[in-house]
């Protein structure tokens, strides 16, 4: 049997590993969630949708011949990351999470625990630009005082007319960016702290004076730990 290693994957270092990843005793299938309807392919085989839960995919691990699991998703992908952790304690696999370092912030910024908060904390009359995809949505309602401009890949129907919705791909330029926020009237900015390297509308943000209200990236699981992609393959190399 073909022996497998697992890479959750749906973020540029997921692909970077993907594309620099080189065995011939190893093939690596890389795990989409199935949010994003068209995503970038990858360089090796790709499934596409959950598992069912961590019992679910240790039992995938385990009919697949998998001889390990590398999650290298999006920071707040907190369930996928969960799951994976406890599917690797039951399929008795080595786990590695590869997590980025969140942004310093800067001298405008305010840190909010959650959605809700930075949501809540708005003056009235903002327009606020929501980059934090369509995950969250409902924190958004009540403000009916606050206009949002909320950002995603996929469509989002069935908003109330204060949520102006809007479709865009990353990466964005810096120039991009300061275009669409003055287009818009922003005075806010609501951004995940996803860490990592440093997108152009934190950039965009500051050179524009906009207010910028950050939610904080969620601590770490207990797992082994890599801070880059270079670190992930050389704990793949191992395996």
């Amino acid at each position: 049997m073909v022996r497998v290693l697992l890479l959750l994957a749906g973020t540029s270092e997921a692909r970077n590993f993907a594309e620099r990843f080189q065995s011939t005793d190893l093939q690596l299938v890389a795990s989409l969630s199935g949010v994003t309807r068209d995503p970038i392919d990858y360089p090796c085989k790709t499934r596409i949708g959950g598992f069912g839960g961590a019992v679910a995919m240790a039992a995938w691990l385990r009919a697949e011949g998998a001889v390990g699991v590398i999650d290298v998703t999006h920071p707040f992908a907190t369930q996928i990351s969960a799951n994976a952790v406890e599917a690797a304690r039951l399929a008795e696999l080595p786990h590695l999470a590869v997590q980025r370092a969140a942004w310093e912030p800067g001298e405008k910024w305010q840190k909010f625990k959650c959605l809700a908060g930075a949501v809540a904390a708005l003056p009235e009359g903002s327009r606020a630009f929501v980059a934090t995809g369509r995950s969250g949505v409902e924190a958004l309602a009540s403000r009916t005082d606050v206009t949002f401009i909320l950002r995603s890949i996929e469509p989002i129907t069935g908003l109330p007319p204060h949520v102006i919705p809007v479709q865009g791909r990353p990466p964005f330029s810096l120039e991009e960016e300061c275009a669409f926020m003055r287009a818009q009237a922003v005075t806010h900015l609501i951004t995940k702290n996803a860490g990592g390297i440093r997108p152009a509308k934190l950039e965009a943000a500051e050179c524009l004076d906009i207010s910028l209200f950050s939610i904080a990236m969620p601590p770490p699981l207990p797992s082994a730990m890599a801070r880059t992609v270079d670190e992930a393959l050389a704990w793949a190399s191992r395996l």
